[in-house]
């Protein structure tokens, strides 16, 4: 009997748990919107990019950027690539 109860108790503790994990995030989420929904626009793919250095495609949100003199804007996939391209210059 004392083993019933305690499983009971742990499940009510579990879903307890849960139920208030996820209305945190749902707070969360309304302050803090993740990346992709803060353009307002659901369903709006993020802008692949070529990193100039290694060649990878990554999202446009998540690069490095550098901005030259004449106003280009080059995309870096890491700080690192964007040491290395700027070395080689």
């Amino acid at each position: 009997m004392l083993k019933i109860l305690f499983l009971i108790f742990l499940l009510f503790l579990f879903v307890t748990i849960y139920s208030f994990k996820k209305r945190i995030d749902d707070i969360l989420d309304v302050l803090f919107p993740p990346r992709n929904k803060r353009n307002g626009d659901k369903n709006s793919p993020d802008v692949l990019i070529k990193c100039l250095n290694c060649g990878v495609y990554l999202p446009k949100s998540e690069a490095v950027k550098k901005i030259k003199l004449n106003g280009e804007i080059l995309y870096f996939c890491s700080d690192q690539c964007k040491k290395e391209y700027n070395s080689k210059k």
